[in-house]
């Protein structure tokens, strides 16, 4: 019969002694009667006149001792916590470091998943973070001295070109103005001299057409030229001018070529990579795995060479300390509290009583039940305990000591 739900209260009753008791200590027996003295009963007369026949008794000395009110219940043991070992990563398990049964501590490397591919992944992410950290070093040296130079000439020249056109001096004026002249003068002598051959057919072929159609050409370019070096109009002035903006602009690309918002993107590029790099390095870390928690390896699911990740669990290690969880009827629950000392028996080791101590109490009860969960944690040092076993718990609930004790019997 399960005995969880019935303590057993053991308690020795206090007898106060008697006045009375003064006569049991001088002794007891039975009175001697006559060999012809008729038996009890034949005779009324005579056994109302008789003394009264002495009871015999025990007699044993009080003391002083303790009076323990003790609680049982019984549970079965179990592990205080257990973790369910599952890969952070996903490949083939090269190394199996652990058994079934074995003990290890928190940290202890248990298998070793095969790792090249994610080593090669933090490789690219390092150099990716490389990159970033040159480019901005980069940016924030700015142009080469030598771009700038060639800047700068460019702008010079092109400046150059646009006030040659835009600026006439008296003697370009001048010289042009000759030019006009000299070109009007020989399209009058060439004309006069086509005059001559006029009337005869098929004049464009004669010499005489070719001399003036060749200065009519001529005098048209030094009508051009003169009007481009004396009032330039804007079909000439507008290129140059652009090709003067167009060199500025170049310029201050050269001088100042990123603004504050490329070396933001730059930085942010930077924390992106190293971002990357750390990640890619877990992922390597995780290829070795490690006991979660002090404890033993329970159970293991796989073999060296399997196919594992984070889908399906790889094993369980449950923790070497163990509790036990009894359940406390409410009208015994005061006399159970945190901390309180309990002896434990299991029937691995008969005889042995495994010190313990509550560690914690429900403070709600069990809806259906009625009852609290108790938490009993055993003070096992050599370890003998396991999970599974089935506890017997003893409850010191209160105890009285140096009280008067006398038998009960």
């Amino acid at each position: 019969m399960n005995k969880s739900n019935t303590p057993k209260i053991f308690s020795i009753l206090l007898i106060l002694l008697l006045p009375a008791a003064a006569l049991l200590t001088t002794g007891c027996g039975a009175i001697a009667e006559p060999a012809s003295a008729a038996a009890p009963g034949d005779n009324p007369a005579a056994d109302a006149t008789a003394p009264a026949r002495a009871v015999p008794v025990e007699v044993a000395p009080v003391e002083r001792g303790n009076i323990s009110l003790l609680l049982n219940y019984t549970g079965n043991l179990q592990a205080q916590s257990d973790v369910t070992l599952v890969p952070k990563v996903s490949g083939q398990l090269e190394k199996l470091l652990v058994g079934v049964g074995d003990p290890v501590k928190k940290g202890d490397p248990i298998a070793v998943i095969e790792g090249d591919v994610y080593r090669a992944q933090l490789k690219q992410a390092q150099a990716a973070l490389k990159q970033a950290r040159l480019n901005l070093e980069k940016m924030e040296q700015g142009a080469r001295p030598e771009e700038i130079a060639a800047a700068r000439n460019a702008l010079q020249l092109a400046r150059a070109a646009l006030n040659d056109v835009e600026t006439i001096d008296d003697n370009e004026r001048t010289t042009a103005a000759a030019a006009l002249a000299n070109a009007q003068a020989a399209v009058r002598r060439a004309q006069s001299e086509y005059d001559k051959v006029a009337w005869a057919g098929q004049v464009g072929q004669l010499p005489q057409g070719l001399a003036l159609e060749q200065a009519t050409n001529a005098y048209e370019q030094a009508l051009a030229a003169y009007n481009l070096q004396t009032n330039p109009g804007d079909a000439t002035l507008a290129p140059l001018e652009a090709q003067v903006v167009q060199a500025e602009l170049k310029l201050t690309l050269a001088e100042k070529p990123f603004r504050p918002v490329d070396f933001e993107l730059a930085r942010a590029g930077i924390e992106q990579a190293e971002a990357a790099v750390e990640l890619a390095a877990l992922q390597v870390e995780y290829t070795t795995l490690n006991a979660p928690i002090d404890g033993v390896v329970a159970e293991l699911y796989v073999d060296e060479g399997d196919m594992v990740g984070s889908s399906a669990p790889f094993g369980l290690v449950v923790s070497d300390q163990t509790e036990v969880k009894i359940n406390v009827e409410e009208s015994r629950l005061g006399q159970v509290f945190k901390g309180q000392h309990v002896s434990l028996n299991v029937a691995a080791y008969p005889g042995v009583d495994f010190p313990a101590v509550v560690s914690n109490v429900a403070p709600v009860a069990d809806a259906s039940t009625h009852t609290f969960e108790v938490t009993i944690v055993p003070l096992d040092e050599q370890g003998l305990l396991r999970s599974g076993m089935f506890a017997d718990t003893t409850l010191l609930a209160e105890e009285k000591t140096n009280t008067l004790l006398v038998p009960l019997t």
